[in-house]
């Protein structure tokens, strides 16, 4: 069997500033028909940076949607058109005032592939350069420096939830262990 599935209808629920929802009537491999509620979004960029000593710098900030501050690699939304390797540059500024001299892509993940169209692209950002922090209008968070391996322990002991940060944290461990970037 095919394990395809069609749209034949498509109803906008809800626009709004950073996601937008639909209703999908479609098509199922078997011939039935089927509903998909999906949330369209344009996507984001995660940044792990890692200095030459082997320390990452993540963000503390407030997620109104868990209600407390969690402990995150730097992210970031990507803009209607913008290209994701501009957003990792753009974002790595803003949150940290870090620049780079050398990016790995990581590739990307998708966060919820069951409802949501979000695609994540995940960069290694080394050979680091200190700047001032030009956060947006509204944001707020506070910048953590630790070793890459207290990260480890901190993900390993449940201290870190975010899956953009987990999905960073092995993608790089696992370069780094085949030999693939420096640090």
């Amino acid at each position: 069997m095919e394990l395809k599935e069609t749209m034949l209808s498509r109803q906008e629920i809800f626009s709004g500033r950073v996601f937008r929802v639909t209703r999908d009537d479609i098509l199922l491999p078997d011939g039935s028909r089927g509903i998909r509620e999906l949330v369209h979004s344009h996507g984001g960029v995660v940044i792990l940076p890692l200095d030459a000593q082997g320390n990452v710098t993540l963000v503390r900030q407030f997620r109104y949607a868990q209600g407390r501050v969690l402990l995150e690699a730097v992210a970031g939304k990507l803009e209607p058109g913008e290209e994701p390797f501009s957003a990792a540059q753009r974002e790595l500024q803003e949150e940290t005032g870090f620049t780079a001299d050398r990016w790995t892509d990581l590739g990307w993940i998708c966060t919820s592939p069951g409802f949501l169209t979000e695609r994540l692209y995940l960069y290694l950002a080394e050979g680091l350069h200190p700047g001032e922090q030009h956060l947006d209008r509204g944001e707020f968070l506070n910048c953590e420096t630790m070793p890459m391996e207290e990260l480890g322990r901190r993900i390993a002991g449940g201290q870190v939830e975010d899956g953009k940060t987990l999905a960073i944290y092995l993608k790089t461990v696992l370069l780094r262990r085949e030999g693939g970037c420096n640090g």
